[in-house]
């Protein structure tokens, strides 16, 4: 099985995004450094481990996503 941080996200968000405290997990960059990031609850943050399968990992406090609709980008 490939190491590859598109392998790690998909392995990664499989774990996390179960307990629902975990809204996203994607990948980016940090200091030009390749990254997973992880979109997670205060509460979600306290089961992402600081490193995965070789890969840093990013906490992001998020309280979720919601989809936007025409009223919230400024239509009517």
């Amino acid at each position: 099985m490939g190491r590859t941080i598109e392998d790690a996200q998909k392995r990664l968000a499989d774990e996390l995004m179960k307990g629902g405290d975990v809204s996203a997990v994607g990948i980016g960059a940090d200091d030009g450094e390749p990254v997973l990031r992880v979109y997670a609850s205060k509460s979600g943050a306290d089961r992402v481990p600081s490193k995965y399968e070789g890969h840093r990992v990013v906490v992001v406090n998020s309280d979720g996503f919601r989809a936007q609709g025409p009223k919230d980008r400024g239509g009517r």
